[in-house]
């Protein structure tokens, strides 16, 4: 009979999913206190480990009181493992179901079974092994980007491979790296470009125009997306083109998005990273989409992309806050990356949300950051 893995339901079941995963569990059973099991989390982490798991079992367990704990603890214990060899999972419930459920699990030593008890510390990426020889194991590589989701009790409502969607960020990789690289130089002038981009989106007419002459460094954009056939756009001429709706919303807003999407390319398992994931929690049906999401050393970097200056940036950043603890938990980084300067108050605002900041010229140095990132 193999080893039988027991773990409790938490709102941080990646915590519990990793070292399942890790140590290739083929049976899990999951207890869930009422709490538990009216948000679904015991059901979600079960969803998540379908896939690798063969035999998965949700037990009810009664926390009303240290009473209920005990028996409860004592039911398991004495009617369900007697004999069995289990591994138990610490990390999720409270002291107490902890302590009264290891305290029962001990009677197994007395038989033919046998206990061992591990720890899942996701900030250190380490098993913690409480037995008979404590020691540590590193966390091993396993969580993808569709575990992520599914142990947050999300799903995807649209192919995160987005293979037309990749295609068109090769074909105008120049022009989206001339923006990104450039930032600074163009200021306020991706705010206009923005504006007649969506513009023209909205209004279902591709021909609109600036309220000015496009000179200088603008005009030397527009010549290169001119060339790359995104635009159509003579020097001297204040109106532009776009070439199709594609084209609108790349300037309205999507490049960013791409930027960082070429610069994840080559530094990110391929099904690791995704750009403009459209993800819904099944039992809300809140639908949040990502700008970009990256799953690497069983974390998760989820980042906002805003191309105009924003006159109320706070509120995308606490936005931004709430889609990374929903979606990403404990184990997941928020970066806000903005093509123009974000203030001091909003950079401070954004750093008491564990919000991350990229702006401006900084645009630039966004593969150092990732690699950085990778690195923690």
């Amino acid at each position: 009979m193999s080893e039988l893995h027991l773990c409790i339901a938490t709102g941080q079941n990646a915590a519990n999913l990793l070292p399942i995963k890790q140590l290739k569990a083929q049976e899990v059973w999951i207890l869930e206190t009422p709490d538990m099991k009216a948000s679904h989390s015991g059901a979600d982490l079960k969803t998540a480990l379908a896939p690798y798991v063969p035999a998965i079992q949700r037990i009810d367990f009664d926390d009303a009181s240290p009473q209920t704990i005990k028996a409860s603890a004592f039911k398991l214990a004495d009617q369900a493992l007697d004999g069995r060899d289990v591994i138990f999972h610490i990390t999720g419930g409270t002291k107490l179901m902890v302590l009264a459920i290891h305290e029962q699990l001990q009677l197994l030593k007395a038989g033919q079974g046998s206990l061992r008890a591990v720890y899942a510390d996701t900030n250190h990426q380490m098993l913690n092994w409480l037995d008979d020889t404590p020691r540590q194991e590193t966390m091993q590589d396993v969580l993808t980007l569709q575990d992520l989701l599914l142990v947050r009790g999300y799903r995807t409502t649209n192919d995160t491979r987005h293979a037309q969607a990749q295609q068109r960020a090769a074909s105008r990789a120049k022009v989206t790296r001339e923006m990104g690289e450039n930032a600074a130089r163009y200021g306020r002038f991706f705010s206009a470009l923005a504006t007649v981009a969506n513009r023209a989106g909205n209004s279902g007419s591709l021909k609109q125009s600036f309220d000015f002459t496009p000179g200088g460094q603008p005009a030397q954009l527009l010549t290169m997306a001119a060339k790359s056939g995104l635009i159509e756009w003579t020097p001297g001429d204040p109106s532009i083109v776009f070439a199709d709706s594609h084209a609108a919303s790349y300037f309205a807003g999507d490049w960013p998005e791409e930027y960082v999407f070429l610069k994840m390319t080559g530094l990110f398992a391929k099904g690791q990273f995704a750009l403009g994931a459209k993800v819904i929690q099944a039992r809300t049906n809140t639908e949040n989409e990502i700008d970009a999401i990256a799953v690497h050393k069983n974390r998760a970097l989820i980042v906002e992309c805003k191309t105009s200056r924003q006159t109320k940036a706070q509120d995308s950043i606490y936005k931004l806050a709430q889609v990374v603890r929903q979606v990403g938990g404990l184990v997941a980084t928020g970066l806000y990356l903005s093509a123009q300067d974000v203030g001091e108050a909003d950079r401070r605002r954004a750093k008491e949300y564990g919000i991350e900041v990229i702006a401006g010229d900084e645009l630039q140095k966004i593969s150092h950051y990732l690699h950085d990132w990778k690195d923690r």
